[in-house]
């Protein structure tokens, strides 16, 4: 009853900053998710979010967090992508803040969360993960990214891709073939400064615009890029383990995101189907639009139960890394079949630039390929039951 309570408080406290605050600032500074946001209007949303507790809420209260569990964090990331806001992956510190780093705090040196840590949880800085390149995608073994000793240093060769979050990160945690004296390779994750003019870094590389037009991920270039030793998070040639440590949890969360922008699509349709007359009646009172509104709200149903059984389940400890893909192939392919439901809803209007139904159908599509595409959560599926 007092989680119950506690989640109930909130959402309703988060909704209160969305549509009163949130939402107004966006239209107020003209804010569109298809243009690149000036950091001025990222910095003011990480900000306002720490002041009122939502930016690193997962974080352990000693850091500043309220320690919530993985199942009240997918509900206010349900909220969130239900609005629509622009920024939305920002009050909570998704893209580039305390969500990239909360699960691997534990590996953090003091001296590197001092430097690195305490700044994103303040709001202060922005972070990014970098494991994706251009001949490396779910292959993480095949990345070609190296690094190589040189006395107290690292130095660093290569690219990046796909980087989520890039554009407004100081730093990155980067994993490269880390090529010993010996000739034997691991994969080691580095702690990696942006280049600046006082010191050496990564350059970012080309804004990788796909096809929702957000202007949010980006190539890192690395040309003999001096990381020095201190930098190595957790232990050498242990890094695809670090990464994988998030994979779980990673994939039930992002479910939470493809269902907030379900229920969108599908209270956008309901409130359509009510309003727009054909034939002397509100669309809503054909049976063909009814079938098409009761799937809609059925899968996302289904996908929702999913979603929260598999929470529970970490949440208590346990292996899922089955489940985890299910409900990541099920959420991202269910809320596709939402947006093309919607889209016929809407007729000629969802057919049009720039509406919210044509931006959210070009959006669900990326669902089914980040984060592991669908094959991939399949080949995960039935490795795991055959296990079994």
């Amino acid at each position: 009853m007092t989680s119950t309570l506690q989640n109930n408080g909130l959402r309703e406290k988060l909704s209160r900053f969305i549509y009163n605050e949130l939402l107004p600032y966006e239209r107020e500074h003209e804010i569109d998710s298809e243009q690149q946001i000036p950091i001025e209007h990222i910095d003011w949303v990480r900000k306002r979010s720490k002041d009122l507790g939502f930016y690193g809420i997962n974080l352990p209260k000693e850091l500043g967090g309220q320690d919530i569990s993985l199942k009240t964090l997918c509900l206010l990331k349900e909220a969130l992508t239900q609005s629509g806001a622009a920024l939305w992956g920002h009050v909570l510190g998704e893209i580039g803040g305390p969500l990239r780093i909360g699960k691997m705090l534990k590996v953090f040196t003091p001296e590197q969360k001092e430097k690195y840590v305490m700044p994103v949880i303040n709001a202060e800085a922005g972070c990014c993960f970098a494991l994706s390149e251009p001949g490396a995608g779910s292959d993480a073994y095949a990345i070609q990214t190296t690094a190589i000793r040189d006395g107290d240093n690292y130095i660093l060769n290569g690219k990046k891709h796909f980087i989520s979050g890039s554009p407004y990160a100081d730093w990155a945690i980067v994993m490269a073939k880390d090529i010993s004296e010996k000739g034997n390779e691991g994969i080691t994750a580095f702690i990696v400064d942006r280049k600046t003019e006082s010191r050496p870094g990564f350059k970012l590389g080309n804004i990788q615009v796909p096809i929702s037009g957000e202007h949010s991920t980006a190539e890192l270039i690395f040309d003999h890029c001096q990381v020095p030793t201190s930098n190595i998070l957790g232990e050498p040639g242990e890094g695809l383990r670090l990464g994988m440590s998030r994979i779980n949890e990673n994939r039930a969360s992002w479910a939470a995101t493809y269902l907030g922008v379900a229920q969108r699509l599908l209270n956008l349709s309901i409130d359509h189907a009510k309003k727009r007359n054909q034939f002397g009646h509100a669309i809503s009172e054909f049976q063909a639009v009814q079938h098409m509104l009761a799937d809609m709200a059925t899968e996302i149903y289904a996908a929702r139960c999913m979603l929260y059984d598999v929470i529970e389940k970490i949440d208590n400890g346990e292996n899922v890394r089955a489940e985890a893909s299910m409900v990541k192939v099920f959420a991202s392919e269910t809320s596709n079949r939402v947006a093309d439901k919607a889209v016929q809803i809407f007729g000629g209007k969802g057919l049009m630039k720039g509406h919210p139904v044509e931006k959210m159908y070009r959006n669900v599509r990326m669902f089914r390929v980040l984060t592991g595409t669908s094959e991939i959560q399949r080949n995960t599926i039935a490795k795991q039951m055959l296990k079994r």
